[in-house]
């Protein structure tokens, strides 16, 4: 290719990458999940979640280039552990978030504060090929700031609750029987974490 031509190509990628800049973002994030507790179904002890870390991405697509105003697609997983208060016996979970939802920004000079949410399902998958796994519907709302670094690349910074709708007394970890059961009808989860969006 002749320099002339990779001098065009040069122009029409720097003219062409502001126009698409805002339309689309990624944000791989880590973060730290905490969890409310459960009951063990023989005997309705406390069954406490680990806290543990997460990790997750975010992918977003701009709803109008005029609007601070994204769709997103999230997926956020925690390997945890739950421990009953009566036994020394552990099992070990995956939670895994697949949601749909939007997030609503409010930019300022420096920051750009934002509120978020979702709804989609929460998978929980026993490590323990004996328990069935679940899926259930579940919903999210949180918030937090964006810190621009540049047009095109940000710090995310955001605290989010999970909620997930199930039955009350509903069961997980079930082979036969069933060690643990839900307290109510929307079992909680939350979520602070930090990620870097990239827009393209």
């Amino acid at each position: 290719m002749s320099r002339h031509h990779l001098l065009t190509v040069a122009i029409l990628v720097t003219q062409l990458t502001p126009a698409f800049a805002q339309d689309f973002e990624i944000t791989p994030f880590i973060g730290w999940r905490t969890s409310s507790s459960l009951e063990e179904v023989n005997t309705g002890a406390t069954i406490d979640l680990d806290e543990t870390s997460s990790f997750g991405i975010i992918l977003s697509m701009k709803k109008d280039k005029d609007q601070d105003v994204n769709y997103d697609l999230l997926f956020s997983r925690q390997n945890t552990e739950l421990q009953s208060s009566t036994t020394s016996n552990t099992e070990s979970l995956r939670f895994d978030y697949y949601q749909i939802g939007g997030t609503v920004f409010y930019p300022q000079d420096k920051v750009h504060p934002f509120v978020t949410g979702g709804l989609g399902a929460t998978h929980i998958s026993p490590a323990n090929d004996n328990y069935s796994s679940e899926t259930k519907f579940s919903l999210s709302v949180g918030g937090g700031v964006k810190i621009p670094f540049s047009q095109n690349v940000g710090l995310r910074l955001e605290a989010r609750g999970y909620g997930t709708v199930a039955d009350s007394g509903g069961t997980i970890l079930c082979s036969g029987g069933c060690v643990a059961k839900f307290t109510g009808s929307l079992f909680m989860q939350f979520e602070a974490s930090a990620g870097l969006s990239i827009a393209f």
